[in-house]
C-alpha cells in the first residue's frame, strides 16, 4: 500500500471514530429510557460528552453506586425498594416530565443537566421480585430527591 493511501485510510478511520465514539459513549452511560436519541441526534451526544467532562467531581452522586445508596437511604422507611439507578442527560431548560409504565407522572422544574433515574419495586403489593419501574428522580449534584412516585 502506498504511503498516501495508508494516510487516507488512517484519516478516514480517525474521522469515523470522532463521529461515532460520542454516540456510543452517550448510549452506554445514559438511561435505557433515552436509547436511540443519540444516534438520531449526534450533536446531543457531543453535548453529553462535553457536559460530562465539565461536570463537577464534587457532585454528591457522581457514580451509580453512590446514587443507589442515596436512593436506598431515601426510601428506607417506605414500602418501595430501589433496585437500580440510571443516568439521565437533560436539556437543562424548563421542566422535565416522565410517565412511568405504571402511569404515574414525575415532573421536575428546571433540573440540572444530569439526574439519576431511580428504578424500584413496591414490596407492599407482595411483588418484590416484580418488574422495576421508575420511582424517583434524584439530583446528580446535590443528591436530593427531586420527585418521587406517591
Amino acid at each position: 500500500m502506498r504511503p498516501s493511501r495508508r494516510w487516507t485510510w488512517i484519516v478516514a478511520l480517525l474521522v469515523a471514530v470522532l463521529i461515532l465514539l460520542p454516540m456510543l459513549i452517550a448510549e452506554r452511560y445514559t438511561s435505557p429510557t433515552q436509547d436511540g436519541q443519540y444516534l438520531l441526534h449526534p450533536a446531543r451526544a457531543y453535548q453529553f460528552v462535553l457536559t460530562a467532562a465539565r461536570s463537577s467531581r464534587s457532585s454528591q452522586l457522581s457514580t451509580s453506586g453512590e446514587a443507589l445508596a442515596a436512593a436506598k437511604s431515601a426510601f428506607k422507611d417506605t414500602t418501595t425498594r430501589p433496585t437500580k439507578v440510571e443516568l439521565l442527560f437533560l436539556p437543562g431548560d424548563g421542566a422535565y416530565t416522565y410517565r412511568t409504565r405504571g402511569g404515574d407522572v414525575l415532573t421536575v422544574n428546571d433540573p440540572g443537566r444530569f439526574v439519576w433515574e431511580v428504578w424500584g419495586v413496591d414490596t407492599a403489593t407482595g411483588d418484590a421480585g416484580g418488574t422495576p419501574d421508575v420511582i424517583a428522580l434524584i439530583d446528580y449534584v446535590t443528591g436530593r430527591v427531586l420527585t418521587s412516585v406517591g
